[in-house]
């Protein structure tokens, strides 16, 4: 078990450094290539795309469920069935978001055109947006099967080989004149090949030959999958409407040139969400088993034990981005971009790390099917966070919108805390006491450290921010083997370093 989650959990952190270092290397490049109109535009179209992706009605973590249920029960009938109950729905919903996007290219695409300007390359870049959508959603079943079968390390090597060529080629290619559809061109194909590459790997044998039967369909299967899905639906629509509104709000009271300098710093503290993410992706059907056979008081040891690592790994994440985050952004992009992510920075810190003192609630519950509330409970938490946004926006420009997504957070997390240890049998105050608490003093230590190089170097170049964060980073190392590790963890880990080095 652990060994299926080391791979699986750090080929998922792979494919993160992978994209981390991208994002570093192509978002100035972006930025000068697109210019503040087309990259705010590009933004906006990313927050209609995730939205769109709210249509596949819950369906992937519940094709990911019983896809690893029925592997387990070697059903292969029932397998095909998933598979291709699921394939129908989401081409249907992949034509669909085709025929919007042309429609939309073809007769509405001077509206995203700025004014006076030929309104043909937004025209094709539409299409192109519709094209890609219309593999994906197919596609996401075949990626979602990779997950049910415990095959992340398979899906990420192909997602990292698609990210360097597609970025390799942006980079070589990319001009100002060219930028915008170079950008949705090469990366409709590279999702394209990727997906299609998933398919081709599901119908080897290796991987159970499962293929696209039209015999295979059953509706009856299909509304057992939406039936599952649906509340995972309905938390994925205020999710994505909590994360995605910030950014068309700004677009279309402030102007798309105004979004780049929120959408810089978000994408910057997305990376510790995506982090937190990828660190708990693949406890879902490890949960899912250990509940089928009522083994809970190994899921609440699971639970107690990796949440200390998550949040003690995710606030160090959240210190560096706090005290660092600003001098990286001006000499990354330039003062203009740094002055304005100021007090951005520590409001979207905040939202983006708080959610994680409970970072496996969601894995959790959804694996014993009571992920009901996050149904319940996050479309009240985006309609908050729409309705402060266009509140605040108009007196407080991009620093209300940033605060107006704290707020829900600070009412909603603790009650979901509250209710996963309900589920759990395990008092909250328990659940502080042994996994959020000795996360903070490493991250104390660290933000000391950084304050402290701080008082002897300006950080106004990348080699005295590389220098803060690797110091800082061994402070909270340090902190975190000693406080944070008890001593059977500590001889693990030693016992599995000893090991690899005695076999160099």
């Amino acid at each position: 078990m652990i060994r299926i989650l080391l791979v699986n959990t750090g080929s998922n952190v792979l494919v993160m450094l992978v994209k981390l270092v991208i994002t570093f290397i192509m978002t100035p490049v972006f930025v000068h290539n697109l210019g503040k109109y087309d990259y705010g535009l590009w933004e906006m179209i990313g927050a209609v795309i995730g939205y769109m992706g709210i249509l596949d009605l819950g369906l992937r973590p519940a094709i990911s469920r019983y896809a690893a249920k029925h592997h387990a029960e070697q059903d292969s009938q029932a397998l095909e069935s998933v598979y291709m109950s699921a394939f129908v729905f989401m081409m249907v919903v992949g034509l669909l978001l085709f025929a919007f996007f042309l429609c939309w290219g073809i007769w509405f695409s001077g509206a995203i055109a700025p004014e006076g300007e030929p309104y043909q390359k937004y025209t094709l870049f539409l299409i192109i947006i519709g094209a890609h959508l219309l593999i994906s959603f197919p596609g996401y079943v075949a990626e979602s099967y990779l997950e049910g079968f415990q095959r992340y390390y398979l899906k990420n090597n192909i997602t990292i080989i698609n990210s360097i060529v597609g970025s390799t080629l942006l980079y070589l290619f990319i001009t100002p004149e060219n930028g915008l559809v170079l950008l949705a061109g090469i990366n409709a194909i590279g999702i394209s090949i990727k997906y299609i590459l998933f398919m081709w790997l599901l119908s080897r044998p290796a991987f159970g030959a499962i293929r696209a039967r039209w015999r295979s369909y059953s509706w009856a299967r299909l509304k057992e999958l939406i039936v599952f899905g649906f509340k995972s639906f309905v938390q994925g629509i205020a999710t994505r409407v909590e994360n995605a509104t910030d950014v068309l709000v700004i677009g279309l009271i402030m102007g798309p040139a105004m979004v780049p300098f929120y959408s810089i710093p978000a994408n910057l503290t997305q990376h510790i969400r995506n982090l937190g993410w990828t660190l708990t992706h693949a406890f879902m059907p490890l949960f899912s088993g250990l509940s089928a056979r009522a083994e809970n008081d190994t899921i609440r040891r699971v639970f107690l034990i990796s949440s200390r690592y998550v949040v003690s790994i995710l606030l160090a994440m959240g210190t560096g981005a706090l005290l660092l985050g600003v001098p990286f952004i001006s000499v990354w992009l330039g003062p203009e971009f740094g002055e304005k992510a100021e007090w951005l920075i520590v409001f979207l810190v905040f939202f983006t790390v708080l959610p994680f003192i409970n970072p496996f609630a969601s894995r959790y519950l959804t694996a014993i099917d009571k992920h009901g509330i996050f149904a319940r409970l996050t479309p009240l938490a985006a309609a908050l966070n729409i309705g402060l946004s266009l509140v605040l926006v108009h007196p407080y420009g991009l620093e209300g919108v940033a605060f107006a997504s704290v707020v829900p957070g600070l009412i909603f997390v603790p009650l979901y805390l509250r209710y996963t240890c309900r589920h759990l049998e395990l008092p909250v105050r328990e659940y502080l006491r042994s996994s959020v608490l000795p996360g903070f003093v490493p991250a104390g230590l660290m933000a000391v450290i950084i304050l402290g190089v701080g008082q002897y170097l300006m950080y106004d170049s990348y080699r005295h921010i590389l220098l803060g964060a690797i110091l800082g980073s061994i402070g909270w190392l340090a902190a975190f083997w000693l406080l944070v590790l008890n001593r059977e963890e500590r001889d693990y880990v030693g016992a599995r370093l000893a090991r690899i080095a005695g076999r160099k």
